[in-house]
């Protein structure tokens, strides 16, 4: 009968294997980058083989290697698979007198492996994928400086991996957002001629004519939105964020940007509340201020039911200007919560109206707060609790 520790060793071991998988790199071709690193490994400790090796489910994969021509071996033959266990640096310097190798068929047998020194590729979120291992036929230790530099060899394969990594991931949000983007963008040009046709149609009817044009605006706000959120991250991106500050009425700012979207609530039959304690001052650029409160007021409206209220506040805090967006929508999760302001990123919640999203409003919002020097941050109870994003900016007397 299996017990705790057992299942909870097997749980790890399929967690370990996740990550693993989740870099994408078993059974890749050979690399120049980790074959230059092995190569020299090998060079400057002195020692005829070193290895990147990955440990898999049955089996070592070593993604480089240097003086051995083998491609894997079996997990049960490989010391590297003992190696991950530990955090730190795992040392043989005598496997033929070490009692953990004595029975290892590479320290009996023809290949007659003698020394063994690895350090473990540890993950972000502390995976132990393989090892960054040396091998030498001659029992030896390494120096305190040796092990060093095996470490920081170990730390630019790390590097290059979680590179790559982030690079295929960002590819393929892109990859992503430009798909959603282009559905996003045809939908409402698709049926903006349709619509126009109508308006040629129903002449006679006025209220019929101003519906359709007032659909027509909508659909046109929402493209203009969706691309200037995809410009504004390439402006980002570029490093060419340009604030023209001067003295802003904060409280008439959003005053006139809830104005702006009282349309979009009354579709909902949502209830925008605007309150203010008095005229307050900040050193701000008025269009980027304009988008941060404008993006912040747009999801409330976007991600809470029909029907349902939202509050808008201006108010006075020390010597900050606090702007609140509170609705009474789908909330946020533990798991929302720690990817709020990601690129490209989806939350739980899904829009209530059919309305659309590229995922990088909030991470648009945080850059220009942060740019004025601000905070933002976001206060919900759990899923379907509603949602309260706070942001604070430096008050101008």
């Amino acid at each position: 009968m299996a017990t705790q520790i057992d299942i909870d060793l097997i749980s790890s071991e399929e967690e370990r294997i996740k990550a693993l998988n989740r870099y994408d790199i078993l059974d890749t071709p050979p690399d120049g980058s980790f074959d230059r690193i092995t190569r020299l490994a090998a060079n400057m400790l002195k020692v005829p083989v070193a290895i990147v090796s990955l440990v898999d489910t049955d089996r070592i994969w070593f993604k480089s290697k240097y003086g051995v021509e083998a491609q894997q071996i079996s997990r049960e033959e490989g010391l590297c698979a003992a190696a991950i266990l530990c955090d730190e640096l795992y040392q043989i310097e005598d496997a033929a007198a070490d009692p953990r190798t004595l029975a290892n068929p590479l320290v009996s047998g023809d290949f007659g492996l003698r020394f063994y020194a690895g350090v473990p590729l540890r993950t972000k979120d502390g995976f132990n994928l393989g090892t960054f291992c040396v091998i030498d036929k001659e029992p030896r230790i390494l120096s305190p400086g040796e092990e060093e530099i095996l470490r920081d060899l170990r730390d630019i394969v790390m590097d290059q991996m979680e590179w790559r990594l982030a690079s295929r991931i960002s590819l393929a949000q892109h990859n992503q957002v430009l798909n959603t983007t282009a559905h996003d963008l045809k939908n409402p040009l698709t049926t903006i001629p349709v619509r126009a046709d109508l308006i040629k149609m129903k002449k006679s009817n006025p209220e019929m004519v101003d519906t359709l044009c007032d659909q027509i605006k909508i659909a046109s706000l929402n493209m203009v939105r969706i691309i200037d959120e995809l410009l504004q991250v390439g402006s980002m991106e570029a490093g060419k964020i340009h604030l023209l500050l001067i003295k802003v009425n904060a409280s008439f700012l959003v005053s006139n940007v809830v104005s702006m979207n009282q349309p979009l609530a009354e579709r909902k039959n949502q209830t925008l509340h605007f309150s203010y304690e008095k005229d307050l001052y900040v050193n701000a650029d008025e269009g980027k201020l304009t988008e941060i409160v404008d993006n912040l007021v747009n999801n409330a409206i976007k991600y809470s039911p029909m029907g349902t209220n939202i509050f808008v506040r201006v108010k006075e805090l020390g010597e900050k200007v606090v702007i609140e967006v509170e609705d009474q929508g789908l909330g946020l999760t533990a798991e929302d919560q720690g990817k709020l302001y990601q690129r490209f990123t989806r939350l739980s919640a899904q829009p209530t109206g059919g309305e659309n999203s590229t995922g990088l409003g909030l991470s648009i919002v945080k850059v220009l707060v942060e740019a004025h020097e601000g905070t933002i941050r976001a206060e919900s109870e759990g899923k379907s609790k509603g949602c309260k994003f706070i942001v604070q900016l430096p008050s101008r007397n």
